[in-house]
C-alpha cells in the first residue's frame, strides 16, 4: 500500500507538539470563580427533549479500552471492553458502531492499523493494517462518516513530516488520501452532518502571545479550502459540528505557559460559524472542558470537567447562549467510579 522508506526520525510536528506541552504546561490555575447553577437530581427533571441524546465515554485502564455509552436519561446504558487495548475510540453516529485505533506485530515490526467493534453483535473486525512499519506511517483517531460505511482518519508519514488525512470503507476497501498540504498537521479529523466539511486539531500561533498552539482548521471534504478557523488559545481539545453543519462548538485551554507567566489561563466554550465568523463565548470555566454532545436542534450544549487526577469530575448542560447552567448530579457516582479522583 505504501513505499518503503528508511527514516526512524519523527516529524517536526511532533517536536512542536512537545514544545507546546513544555511551554504551556497542564496547569488548570484560573481566576475565573465558579458559576451559579441548578441541580438535576434525578433524569426525571430533565426535558424529554433530551432523553435520547446518547453519552460516550472511554478509558484505558489495567491494559484494557472500555466504553461506556448511555443516554441522558441513564435509561439504556452498557459498557464494554474492547477486545484489544486500543486508542482514539469513537463511535458512529447511529450508535451501532466503535472505531479505534489498534496495531500487530509482524516478524518483529509494529504495524498501525483500524479495528471496529459492532455493538449488537458483540463481535470485532480488523479494517485495515498498514504495511509499512509504525516509525515510517501510522493511523491515529478514526471516525465515521455520517451517512455512509466509511471511516476518516489522520495518518502520519514521517519521512515528509506531514500528518494528513485518509478515508477507508468499513469492509476495508477504497483506501484513499485526501489532498492536504505538506508538513501540515491534521488530527483529529470530524465530518460535518451534512458531509460537507471536515474539522480538524491543526497548529498555529496565539494571536494575542504569539506562542505556537493547537488550534482549529476546517476544509472542504477533499481537502480543499483549507483554512485556520481559530486564532487564540492554547488548545482545542473537543470540538463538534452542530446539527445544521453550520457552526462549531468546542472547547478551547490557555494554559497560560510557565504557570501562567506568559499569559492569563482561562478555559471556554465557545462557538463560531463555519466561515470563521460570528466567533462567540458561550462560557468561562474554572477548568478544562470536554464537549460530550449537543441537543438535536443544537439549542443545548453537555459538557463536563475534564478529568484530573486528585479533582472529581462533574457533567452540565448549558444553553447555547451560556445561560441554564444545570449540574447533572445523578452522573456523579459514575463519574467516580469512572474517573478516580485518586
Amino acid at each position: 500500500m505504501f513505499m518503503r522508506r528508511s527514516t526512524r526520525s519523527f516529524p517536526k510536528l511532533y517536536l512542536l507538539v512537545a514544545t507546546i506541552l513544555l511551554m504551556y504546561g497542564c496547569s488548570n490555575l484560573s481566576s475565573t470563580p465558579p458559576l451559579p447553577f441548578s441541580t438535576i437530581n434525578t433524569s426525571e427533571e430533565l426535558p424529554s427533549n433530551l432523553f435520547d441524546i446518547q453519552l460516550f465515554f472511554s478509558r484505558n485502564q489495567n491494559d484494557e479500552t472500555s466504553v461506556h455509552i448511555a443516554t441522558l436519561e441513564r435509561d439504556e446504558k452498557t459498557t464494554i471492553t474492547l477486545q484489544n487495548e486500543g486508542d482514539g475510540v469513537n463511535k458512529s453516529p447511529d450508535g451501532l458502531y466503535l472505531v479505534y485505533r489498534f496495531g500487530e506485530t509482524i516478524e518483529g515490526e509494529y504495524h498501525s492499523g483500524i479495528w471496529i467493534h459492532d455493538i449488537n453483535e458483540e463481535v470485532e473486525r480488523k479494517v485495515i493494517l498498514l504495511s509499512e512499519e509504525y516509525t515510517t506511517v501510522h493511523v491515529n483517531n478514526p471516525s465515521f462518516f455520517p451517512d455512509e460505511e466509511k471511516l476518516i482518519f489522520s495518518i502520519t508519514w514521517f519521512e515528509n513530516d506531514t500528518i494528513g488525512l485518509a478515508t477507508v470503507k468499513m469492509d476495508g476497501s477504497d483506501f484513499q488520501v485526501i489532498d492536504t498540504p505538506q508538513g501540515k498537521l491534521n488530527e483529529g479529523p470530524k465530518i460535518s452532518p451534512d458531509g460537507e466539511k471536515i474539522l480538524v486539531l491543526c497548529s498555529g500561533p496565539d494571536v494575542d502571545s504569539g506562542q505556537p498552539g493547537f488550534m482549529l482548521c476546517i476544509m472542504n471534504s477533499d481537502g480543499a479550502e483549507r483554512i485556520l478557523l481559530t486564532e487564540s488559545g492554547s488548545y482545542h481539545g473537543t470540538y463538534l459540528f452542530t446539527p445544521d453543519s453550520q457552526t462549531i462548538i468546542y472547547s478551547e485551554a490557555e494554559w497560560g505557559g510557565l504557570i501562567g507567566l506568559i499569559d492569563k489561563p482561562y478555559y471556554q466554550i465557545r462557538r463560531i460559524d463555519i466561515d470563521g465568523k460570528n466567533l462567540h463565548t458561550i462560557l468561562d470555566w474554572h477548568r478544562a472542558i470536554n464537549v460530550l454532545a449537543l441537543s438535536d436542534d443544537g439549542g443545548e450544549i453537555i459538557f463536563m470537567d475534564r478529568y484530573d487526577k486528585g479533582k472529581t469530575t462533574k457533567i452540565y448542560i448549558v444553553a447555547k447562549d451560556g445561560t441554564n447552567l444545570r449540574h447533572l448530579a445523578y452522573f456523579d457516582d459514575f463519574l467516580a467510579d469512572w474517573y478516580p479522583s485518586e
